[in-house]
């Protein structure tokens, strides 16, 4: 009998073991992780003759550096009214709806009230008791000054009639507060209803009532809006919080309003960093006002503030493909071999993008002109493996 024959059994069924044990999932991860990602484009010498691919080094440029700003168009608190009625009654008349202009002086809704019927009838009857107030005080200086008369009597009477004063100038004020018209009412006209009138030329922005609704003094019947000093209200973030001025220039794109960036300056920096968002407000106004009067008000815009200049490195457009934020830049590595770089892009002035280097590149001689050429060769699968 040979006695190597169990240890070849028991190699051989360890082998077996150990293969059936290996995971197909690992294998292809193994795989996976090994497969060269193709960055390097070869280009033949046909190709090379057809297409212009100039090399160098990036230029210096001096670029005005810029910071992003997102934000709003508003106006500011004192443009924008809520209207109310500073007494209890119902709408008997409203014509507005939101959007719809309005004009200073211009009446915007009518509501009537018993509580202001009865406070014109007290006002009535306050100034009919300070005429025989009045009377009955004349009567007693003078008999006072005849020596006739008690003089604790005489200034009794001053106190009530110094009392109905009072009564009579308080009531008179809450009226002027309604809006009424008080040489009327003096004149025995008493009006049971209240005009609302605009405060400011402006929009109308909400409407809160309808008619026969019952409202109280603390209710907000419509929100009206003034356009007339509309400006930008824009977050900045933190970190680029010093260094936004007031005076600077920024640049607003709107092509409904205009095919080239609008200017404006700079009104007012916030000096608190606000919210979740870790932003000061800045505010700003666009230097054509006309244009300016187009915006709406709560219109999200979007702005670059002009904030200096810098010295870049920068490639000619041409040199660079853009995706997204970012972009890939071409290096020649050898005759006719060129790699892929991934950058990140700057500012875009002049025909001149900044380049922000995320490696060191492996080589000096930067493509300059016709990067999406070969970006398209690389994406047709003539990489070289």
């Amino acid at each position: 009998m040979n006695k190597k024959a169990p240890i070849y059994i028991t190699l051989l069924s360890s082998l077996l073991l150990w293969n059936c044990s290996k995971d197909p999932k690992s294998e292809t991860a193994t795989e996976a992780t090994t497969e060269k990602v193709v960055d390097i484009v070869h280009v033949s010498e046909a190709q090379a003759k057809n297409v212009q691919l100039p090399v160098g080094d990036f230029e210096q440029t001096i670029v005005g550096e810029e910071v992003t700003a997102n934000g709003k168009v508003e106006v500011p608190p004192q443009q924008m009214i809520s209207v109310s009625v500073p007494i209890a009654g119902f709408v008997k008349r409203i014509d507005l709806l939101p959007g719809t202009p309005v004009r200073k002086g211009q009446v915007l809704a009518v509501v009537q009230s018993m509580e202001y019927v009865q406070l014109q009838q007290e006002y009535l009857q306050a100034l009919s008791k300070q005429k025989f107030q009045e009377q009955d005080l004349s009567r007693q200086e003078t008999l006072n000054q005849e020596n006739v008369g008690s003089k604790k009597k005489l200034q009794q009477i001053d106190a009530e009639y110094q009392t109905g004063k009072a009564i009579i100038n308080g009531l008179e004020e809450k009226l002027k507060l309604i809006g009424c018209n008080i040489a009327k009412l003096k004149a025995g006209t008493i009006t049971p209803s209240i005009n609302v009138i605009s405060p400011i030329n402006g929009v109308t922005k909400m409407v809160y009532v309808n008619i026969g609704k019952n409202i109280a003094p603390t209710d907000v019947m419509m929100e009206l809006v003034s356009r007339e000093h509309m400006h930008l209200e824009l977050n900045v973030f933190e970190k680029d919080a010093n260094k936004v001025q007031v005076g600077q220039t920024f640049l607003l794109e709107n092509p409904r309003l205009a095919d080239k960036p609008l200017t404006g300056k700079v009104i007012l920096v916030g000096q608190t960093i606000e919210g979740p968002t870790k932003a000061i407000l800045v505010h700003g106004h666009l230097d054509n006002e006309v244009l300016e009067q187009k915006l709406v008000v709560g219109q999200y815009v979007n702005t670059k503030i002009l904030t200096g200049k810098k010295a870049v490195q920068t490639l000619p457009e041409d040199a660079v493909v853009r995706r997204g934020e970012g972009g890939f830049i071409f290096v020649k590595l050898k005759t006719n071999n060129y790699q892929q770089i991934p950058v990140k892009l700057g500012i875009t002035e002049n025909g001149m993008v900044e380049i922000i280097l995320e490696k060191t590149l492996p080589s000096k001689e930067i493509v300059k002109a016709n990067a999406s050429v070969l970006q398209a060769m690389l994406a047709g699968g003539e990489g070289e493996e």
